[in-house]
């Protein structure tokens, strides 16, 4: 079809038209394990919410958003489990203690021939 003039005058190209996707190309992507879960996700698009509270915010409902089967693969370790019993607590900010002053220390020593800093300045900041 020829091109139809705007209001100028000047002949605008028609849009192209867009037709069905290739079935080729869809059968070429491959099925994925996440699949399901991304439209279980799509599926809360909307976050739940348990009506208003009386100043206007929504009222939040404790685990409604979960999309089902993802919060129990996640398995995060903050690191090394520590003992917490009060004498190995105890033992650890001791050997803490002793480091800092050990630090000091050997830090005082490398001053000699400089000038001697009153004790604000050997304070913790």
């Amino acid at each position: 079809a020829p091109a139809a003039p705007d209001s100028s005058g000047v002949p605008v190209p028609p849009m192209p038209q867009r037709g069905a996707a290739d079935p080729s190309v869809t059968s070429s992507w491959r099925a994925s394990p996440n699949d399901e879960l991304v439209r279980q996700a799509e599926r809360v698009k909307k976050p739940a919410a348990g009506g208003v509270t009386t100043s206007g915010l929504p009222r939040r409902v404790p685990r409604a958003n979960l999309v089902p089967g993802t919060a129990q693969q996640q398995n995060h370790q903050s690191g090394p489990q520590v003992s917490r019993a009060p004498d190995d607590v105890r033992g650890r900010l001791t050997n803490l203690r002793r480091g800092i002053q050990q630090g000091r220390q050997a830090g005082n020593g490398s001053q000699t021939g400089s000038i001697h800093l009153g004790p604000t300045h050997q304070q913790e900041r």
